[in-house]
């Protein structure tokens, strides 16, 4: 009894260690913070709004974000939301003599100051406090502080008294004799100003931005939202506002008139080099449109068909801009500007003449690229990519890319060594619009669509195990609806697969595993694919960002469809499992990844991810193929764990040369929590917690514990955490992360968490320690 009771202790006093290491060095760091402050300083940590009201107080939550950007300054950061690192940084360098050296870079580079009570004005924030609140709406707020002294440290705390907000009663649009007015007024039905509604300068201010957007589309050209002004009327009873707007006496003769389009000029060829001239010599008229150039290597017309705006038509500015996205979308073009000017006024129309500057790319581009091969699967080596790029294959604007490769790989962290090396050579030629049989009306979507063909080759060495040849063809669509959604068709997809030359140690297990033979097998697949996309990161004025990407996958339903007419007219004589004498697979394969990233102030970042996937294998396919299969672990999932080092389900395979090969799946889940932080310059921080498996639809007797079951799936999610550093230097990311693992599902039930074991005995580190190596962010 005793003995195992030591034995418990010994087990959990390195870890206990551990944490008491750390509790003891925060503690130290937290109280000599103020140790180094001068008589009379005191640290200041920060203020706090009370807000105040004898009754409910309407979005109270948009009230109080407004209210606290008015406090400044910022107190010193804290290093994971609890310690301020950087200020001990800056108080333990002490005094420095000179301007370079290791105490000048800590005090100056990783530190910083501190930030003291004296240097918050309080009483100017007070004034910006009741400001904010008048913008909400809360005209008659009362504003009071104090400070909050505790020995040599010191809070703010404001405290706000509001009334009801004011809202808007009515709505008075000043008519007046104006041409320009008359035509705001006809926009009046999209106004975002309702009565009901809470007064708010936010709100006033899009009212001005959707007005002015109303008139360039309507051809004011020299329209300003400055014309443009509110008023408001709180003589009213209650808390009501009669809302004017109206537009400033005095206004230029040019801003109160539409224009159209006179004469377009387009410079193909343009350079800062080139002579302006609109002389007719090297001119030709497409579209009434004046192309001047001498090579004209992109036929006019593919050009003229992007460009919205029309001779004789009304300026506008969504046909401007999506002009100006189109150019930019035929990949043929650096820089694209549009011009316009020699206005001509009439009494009631003003006329532009409207210029097309165009500065091509290179038609032709050559690229060798020297660089770090970093696998989601933790193989990892060098690598060279030749590439060629011909951006006006056809004279319009048609882009074929050739690009070959060669790399070598080992996996890195694993236990075994296995290496890799990989040659290929993929080819797309992409059309910037809808090429099909069909005639299609011209798309008038700010994005350019495009047509798209693939061919590819790649050759796959497995050292000691097996050659793989994979041969792919595709033909589809690319476009996007707006700036934040992209959708992509693979009409019809084809790849056929073939393993090679197998080893004797490969040939022994596949013959002990008849599932995983089953996915290597030669053979086609063979069907259209649909990805969509949506990422709002792109949307610089949103404060948090979504991310989804989901696609479907499927192969053998068409092509069985087929075969099986084949069959029927030819009375049973048509085989309907094989094309050209191969098998082909048949799956659907559905699956979609979500992130949320939630931004704070000083680049520190909350990110959540949920991939979730699944293959339905049916007919005589049992499992997906080999490369249609998800598998665990590594870089960009569960980062506590090698690649394939997880699952599928509760499995365990016999020994960890098949586990490589074995430890894949049909069906998969997973979830990841990370939350990243600066330290100093291009280096971050992270930490994070990942869970998920991967699982199969179907039973194998040799693979028990592997297949999906709704009753103890959730018993078998595999749990990690760890830490990590970036080191961002822009053009690349390197990415170090040391994984945890927390609970390993392939372990008997109740002995499956292992959170307790950390460090418990000599060894702990390299069995369990993951530090996985990697480029980029991992979502």
């Amino acid at each position: 009894m005793r003995n195992n009771s030591h034995r418990a202790y010994r087990l959990h006093k390195p870890a206990g260690n551990v944490i008491q290491l750390l509790t003891l060095l925060l503690l130290l760091a937290s109280c000599s913070n103020t140790k180094f402050l001068a008589e009379g300083e005191v640290l200041y940590t920060g203020s706090k709004i009370d807000i105040k009201s004898d009754q409910p107080i309407p979005d109270k939550r948009k009230l109080a974000s407004a209210l606290d950007e008015a406090l400044y300054p910022e107190p010193n950061s804290k290093f994971l939301g609890v310690l301020k690192l950087r200020l001990w940084f800056y108080s333990i360098a002490g005094k420095t003599k000179k301007d370079k050296g290791f105490r000048h870079w800590l005090k100056y580079k990783m530190g910083e100051p501190p930030v003291l009570l004296d240097q918050v004005d309080q009483d100017k924030v007070s004034k910006l406090i009741r400001s904010n609140a008048f913008n909400k709406g809360h005209f008659k707020s009362m504003v009071s502080h104090r400070s909050e002294i505790k020995k040599n440290k010191a809070g703010v705390r404001y405290t706000v008294e509001v009334e009801q907000p004011y809202r808007i009663e009515k709505v008075i649009w000043m008519k007046d004799t104006s041409y320009m007015m008359q035509k705001i007024i006809q926009t009046t039905d999209e106004t975002l100003l309702q009565e009901g509604e809470i007064y708010d300068l936010d709100l006033l201010e899009n009212e001005r931005a959707r007005i002015r957007k109303e008139m360039l589309n309507m051809g004011f050209y020299y329209f300003s939202p400055s014309q443009l002004f509110f008023q408001a009327d709180t003589s009213k009873q209650g808390k009501n506002v009669a809302l004017y707007v109206k537009v400033k006496n005095e206004q230029p003769e040019e801003a109160q008139i539409p224009f159209k389009i006179n004469d377009i000029y387009v410079f193909p060829e343009y350079s800062l080099e080139d002579s302006l001239s609109t002389s007719t010599s090297d001119t030709l008229l497409v579209d009434n449109m004046h192309f001047i150039s001498r090579k004209r290597r992109i036929r006019p017309d593919e050009i003229a068909n992007v460009i919205y705006l029309k001779k004789h038509g009304f300026y506008n500015r969504d046909d401007h801009e999506k002009s100006i996205s189109r150019l930019m979308g035929l990949n043929a073009f650096k820089y694209v500007n549009i011009r316009f000017a020699d206005k001509n006024l009439t009494d009631s129309t003003g006329w532009l003449n409207m210029y097309v500057y165009l500065t091509p790319e290179k038609v032709n581009s050559f690229r060798a690229e020297i660089k770090g091969i970093a696998k989601s699967n933790n193989f990892a080596g060098p690598g060279l990519e030749l590439s060629y790029i011909n951006r006006n294959t056809f004279r319009g604007a048609e882009m074929l890319t050739i690009a070959t490769h060669g790399n070598w790989e080992t996996q890195i962290g694993g236990g075994e060594n296995l290496n890799s090396w990989e040659l290929g050579i993929n080819t797309r030629l992409q059309y910037p619009r809808l090429e099909t049989p069909f005639n299609i009306s011209k798309s008038d979507q700010k994005y350019v669509p495009t047509t798209f063909i693939d061919l590819g080759y790649n050759f796959n060495h497995r050292v000691q195990y097996y050659t793989a040849h994979s041969l792919n063809a595709g033909f589809g669509y690319s476009w996007k609806n707006v700036n934040t959604r992209r959708n992509e068709f693979t009409l019809l997809g084809i790849e056929y697969y073939r393993l090679g030359e197998t080893t004797p140690l490969f040939d022994d297990i596949l013959a002990q595993n008849p599932y995983l033979a089953g996915t290597y097998r030669d053979q086609f697949m063979i069907g259209p694919a649909y990805t969509y996309t949506y990422n709002d990161q792109v949307l610089n004025y949103l404060k948090n960002n979504l991310y989804f990407k989901g696609r479907v996958d499927m192969s053998g339903v068409i092509v069985n469809g087929i075969m099986q007419g084949i069959d029927y007219f030819q009375k049973g004589d048509q085989q309907t499992d094989t094309l050209l004498g191969t098998l082909y697979a048949q799956y659907i394969r559905i699956d979609g990844d979500v992130r949320y990233y939630q931004h704070f102030k000083r680049e520190r970042k909350l990110v959540f991810r949920l991939f979730a996937g699944t293959g339905f294998p049916f007919d005589r396919s049992r499992s997906l193929p080999y490369a249609r299969q998800y598998f665990s672990g590594g870089t960009n999932g569960l980062r506590a764990f090698r690649a394939r080092d997880v699952g599928p389900g509760s499995y365990a395979p016999s020994d960890s040369t098949s586990a490589f090969f074995e430890q894949t799946g049909d069906i998969k889940l997973e979830a990841n929590i990370e939350y990243r932080f600066g330290i100093q310059g291009p280096v971050k921080g992270a930490i994070f917690l990942d869970a998920g498996n991967i699982w199969l639809k179907n039973d194998f007797k040799e693979r028990p514990g592997a297949a999906f079951d709704f009753n103890r799936f959730y018993k078998e999610i595999a749990v990690g955490t760890g830490l990590g550093l970036r080191f961002d230097f822009s053009i690349v990311i390197l990415r170090l992360d040391l994984g945890i693992p927390l609970r390993k599902p392939w372990l008997p039930e109740g002995e499956r968490w292992v959170a307790d074991k950390l460090f418990s005995y000599k060894g702990w580190s390299k069995d369990n320690l993951v530090l996985n190596i990697a480029i980029g962010y991992p979502f």
